[in-house]
């Protein structure tokens, strides 16, 4: 289409007569359409939560598990296409069978969904020499599939004759789109739709190389251990990657790449191979500390998910350490019955030896039934407090148990107690949540002076998160809009966004209240938007009818406002 006929189509609204001034004219495109652009919307993959209301819908929430939601969400990407190809499939079979067909997307697949002009613009990056390195830059993002910053990928020999025209290309080709998180980071990802017609044209050579030479770039050695690269806490940050970023992919390639070495060196000698078995384990725990210890509990449960099987071959011995991580992970976001299963299964494999980790599990079980039999929590903290030493976080956790079961009175003074020992400690995170516990005695000018405090003292994302909750709760019911910042609604959206990936729902419920109730008296079109349909997906996915019907009619009334103005 030249540029005259998009000139027209632009202005075609502006030339109707008067009563077809209620007239709407949709287009669709798959790139962008730079005539378009002041007023184009940009349709985005499902997320893991919109992908879970689409399978309640269809099939209903009874038939599936969490890890098999994840699982399928993983498969179909967020790709609506390849959710319809999955529900097909269970129909007439299994959840279990469906998830252990490989070939789920398979060449009929391919014909039927992609485009014949973008499978020939993909044959054509692999016939004609000139476009070798942007048919390079499109295999890697095959497996870089949450995307990468084009500085990333030249980070690698690899990529190291990367450019902006190639990224140009892509774009052009539609095989890719581009994601701008900041000022300085620009995410180039694959179009989901092709991925795996593009690795279905790669040697599985080809898909090692790629990955051993990037898994270096995702996760770097350092003195202290391994840290993940920072594009990957941007991703997280912004919230551009619901659940998993792509270490978890790189991993599981790498993994599949060295055992496949040591079969094929069986008869010599596999020391190299076997060091780097060594270490591609030590990698994969790593990353599962890093994502729980940085409360990513979402992209935990996903990983684990993912790398479960593998782990299970190459680190028995070591897997009750990841089920600890995913009974902590279930755990935070409320979902006890799984945390409690894999709780069970990490004491049932953990040695006797390991005196860390069972006292992890003790103080795990002592949350875990903190909110779900407080009688029976008491009574196990009482039975088992003297065995671990009193500065350890287990001693002063069971002592905060305890006084539970004391008058107020009591259990206010102990609790001040606690968490003065804590801090001086240096169990920060414990000390905040028994300041939470305690702020509920106080008023509210002492509430938010110990917010503030736990605000600046706690590392954890989440406790950072309840903090900033409480102290916006208390300003908006007494009414003091005026000393809520637009810094503080930018944290408090930020925060909004991470307990909906989370799914922390007691949280989120109080936060969209906030948000709410700021964005109404702010008149804030856009913040109720957007929270009024992320909203609506959590009170589907939870029944929660009394606040779906409730944020409907608020919703229902902000609307009637901008008409009544303009009367």
């Amino acid at each position: 289409m030249n540029a005259d006929a998009l000139m027209y189509l632009v202005n075609l609204p502006e030339l109707l007569p008067d009563f077809g001034k209620n007239t709407f004219f949709i287009f669709n495109s798959s790139v962008a359409i730079k005539q378009f652009k002041r007023f184009h919307i940009e349709l985005g993959t499902l997320t893991l939560n919109e992908t879970q209301l689409i399978l309640n819908n269809r099939i209903g929430s009874e038939q599936f598990t969490h890890s098999q939601i994840a699982q399928i969400y993983d498969r179909s990407e967020g790709v609506v296409e390849k959710l319809e190809r999955i529900m097909d499939l269970l129909e007439n079979s299994s959840v279990d069978e469906v998830l252990a067909h490989d070939a789920i997307f398979n060449d009929n697949f391919h014909i039927a969904h992609i485009p014949t002009t973008t499978r020939n613009q993909i044959e054509r990056l692999e016939t004609d020499k000139s476009k070798a390195l942007t048919l390079r830059m499109l295999n890697i993002l095959s497996i870089l599939k949450n995307g990468e910053t084009l500085t990333n990928l030249r980070r690698d020999k690899l990529g190291a004759g990367l450019s902006p025209e190639h990224v140009e290309e892509l774009v052009k080709f539609e095989l890719a789109t581009t994601t701008r998180l900041d000022p300085t980071t620009v995410i180039i990802k694959i179009n989901p739709i092709i991925k795996d017609y593009v690795l279905s044209k790669m040697t599985k050579e080809n898909i090692y190389e790629i990955t051993n030479a990037y898994l270096k770039v995702t996760m770097i050695p350092t003195k202290r251990g391994v840290k993940l690269s920072s594009l990957n806490r941007k991703v997280y940050q912004s919230g551009y990657s619901t659940e998993e970023d792509n270490t978890g992919t790189l991993l599981l390639y790498a993994i599949e790449s060295c055992l496949q070495k040591i079969r094929e060196n069986k008869d010599e000698n596999n020391e190299m191979n076997e060091r780097r078995l060594n270490k591609l384990r030590y990698y994969s725990s790593s990353y599962i500390y890093i994502l729980i210890n940085t409360d990513r509990y979402a992209e935990t449960i996903s990983a684990i998910d993912l790398l479960h099987d593998t782990i299970k071959e190459i680190d028995e011995d070591n897997l009750y350490k990841y089920y600890q991580s995913l009974a902590t992970a279930y755990r935070m976001r409320s979902n006890y019955t799984e945390a409690k299963k894999y709780l069970e299964l990490c004491e049932a494999l953990c040695p006797e030896n390991d005196k860390r980790t069972l006292e992890d599990i003790y103080v795990t079980r002592l949350y875990l039934l903190e909110s779900t039999d407080i009688s029976a929590a008491i009574a196990l903290a009482k039975a088992r407090k003297n065995t671990y030493h009193k500065t350890s976080i287990a001693f002063i956790c069971s002592e905060k148990i305890i006084a539970q079961g004391k008058d107020p009175e009591q259990r206010f003074k102990t609790l001040v107690r606690l968490e003065t020992r804590a801090r001086k400690l240096e169990h920060f995170t414990l000390a905040n949540n028994i300041l939470f516990d305690i702020n509920n005695e106080r008023n509210n000018v002492e509430k938010i002076k110990q917010l503030d405090k736990a605000i600046k003292s706690d590392r954890s994302s989440y406790n950072y998160c309840r903090a900033t909750i409480y102290k916006h709760q208390i300003l908006v019911e007494s009414g003091k809009f005026d000393h809520i910042k637009e810094q503080d609604i930018v944290d408090l959206s930020n925060i909004y966004n991470y307990l909906f990936r989370q799914k922390f729902d007691t949280l989120f419920v109080k936060c969209h209240k906030i948000l709410w109730d700021i964005a109404a008296y702010r008149q804030r079109q856009d913040i109720i938007y957007m929270i009024y349909y992320k909203g609506t997906i959590v009170w589907r996915l939870n029944s929660d009818h009394q606040n779906e019907k409730k944020y409907l009619a608020l919703f229902e009334d902000f609307e009637k406002l901008p008409l009544l103005k303009g009367a």
